[in-house]
């Protein structure tokens, strides 16, 4: 599991395959998916593009560079209501359900992008419940 940042490395060693026996990936809430599809649409703002600075390096840095001919483990992906986090997430998951991957999409607009992460574990909170259903569901 990973938020924002800690999302883009989850699901870049998850696509690659570098979590072996891992159950189930949780992303929560990035839009470093595709970094080039990012660029082209205006979104590779100044703390991707700071982090992100070399072209040549971004298909190797984006998870959906490794999506296609295989399938993941079951992964659940949140996106709250900052710019293109719902564009972008639903983009990822349907290329992941075309591998025949187990996709949860949960759509996080009434979260901030600190939001999503700071209500995590709070008793009542619509992430948690569906993050622990998900799980339930794929681990039990």
């Amino acid at each position: 599991m990973g938020h924002s940042a800690g999302c883009h490395l989850v699901a870049l060693t998850g696509m690659r395959g570098g979590l072996p026996g891992v159950a189930a990936l949780i992303l929560d809430d990035t839009r470093a998916y595709d970094l080039a599809a990012l660029s082209r649409n205006g979104g590779m703002v100044r703390a991707y593009a700071r982090v992100f600075s070399d072209p040549k390096q971004w298909a190797a840095l984006s998870p959906s560079t490794y999506v296609d001919g295989k399938k993941h483990p079951p992964t659940f992906i949140a996106y709250s209501r900052a710019p293109g986090r719902g564009e972008e997430s639903k983009a990822f998951a349907e290329r992941l359900r075309a591998t025949g991957t187990k996709v949860t999409l949960f759509d996080g607009s009434a979260y901030t992008h600190m939001s999503i992460n700071s209500d995590f574990g709070v008793d009542g909170d619509a992430l948690t419940a569906a993050a622990l259903a998900f799980l339930k569901a794929t681990v039990a």
